[in-house]
């Protein structure tokens, strides 16, 4: 009698991307698409979990740049009181969620399939009834059963939260900048530490030392400006640094079609 094969990693990166969706009460994630974001940091935030969670497929359907240029795309994410400043006349929160609705259908479902058919080439089967009980999707520690995802996962987010607090010196910010080079899998650009270091207005951002008409003012616009560097520089440097995993180490397989310590 011949067992039935599983590929227990496929569902449980099915269950990683539906909490994109819509976030369960044990999940790393408080927000998710359906329901929309308070603001755009946290949407920022989230992206960065959907690159890992679609292998870095999201950026093919839908370009991080668009979290700064495409006003109506923010307030139909953003939900908070600061859809308010995104634009003039924002669109109403019940035509918000129909637009994030098709932004399901149009782009983030296609990008989640892309990523599971780059997951199906190398995912390693097991017979179903062989501890079975320890491939429940929502058991699983790792992002897709792959420990490397989940450790450029918790990287990533790491990276972005010393981001939004600011730097206390031009040393912290160097050191910052070095260590992007973890979360980037070694795919930031290796001019920018040099740009950001010859930038004057650049560092008064990073750095809280912005000349304005109130404190307030100064901590909204370093605020805003560290948004930007997040959606300009890292998240597509997030992307290749996964895809570069996706190509590598999804790609290495021992001579019995299994990937050693994945599922």
């Amino acid at each position: 009698m011949t067992t039935s094969q599983t590929r227990p990693a496929l569902p449980t990166l099915q269950h990683d991307q539906r909490v994109l969706l819509e976030p369960t009460a044990d999940s790393e994630l408080d927000h998710g698409l359906r329901d929309g974001f308070p603001n755009r940091r946290v949407t920022i935030e989230w992206y960065q979990a959907a690159i890992v969670r679609t292998l870095g497929h999201i950026t093919e359907r839908w370009e991080p740049v668009a979290l700064l240029r495409d006003r109506t795309l923010l307030t139909a994410l953003v939900v908070g009181p600061e859809r308010e400043t995104f634009a003039d006349d924002p669109i109403t929160l019940n035509v918000a969620r129909e637009y994030r609705q098709r932004l399901e259908r149009v782009l983030v479902l296609p990008a989640f399939n892309l990523a599971y058919n780059a997951l199906r080439k190398s995912a390693g089967e097991y017979p179903d009834d062989v501890r079975n009980e320890e491939h429940d999707p929502k058991g699983q520690d790792f992002v897709a059963m792959r420990p490397a995802f989940q450790v450029a996962d918790r990287q990533q987010r790491a990276a972005l939260q010393r981001l939004w607090g600011g730097f206390d010196s031009v040393e912290e910010l160097q050191s910052w900048l070095h260590d992007l080079s973890e979360p980037t899998n070694g795919a930031l650009e290796e001019s920018l530490p040099a740009r950001v270091g010859r930038d004057r207005v650049a560092r008064e951002h990073f750095l809280g030392r912005v000349e304005a008409d109130s404190a307030r003012d100064a901590t909204q616009l370093a605020r805003k400006y560290r948004e930007r560097f997040a959606v300009a520089k890292l998240l597509p440097a997030f992307a290749d640094g996964i895809k570069r995993l996706e190509a590598g180490e999804l790609a290495t397989h021992t001579s019995d079609g299994l990937t050693p310590g994945q599922g």
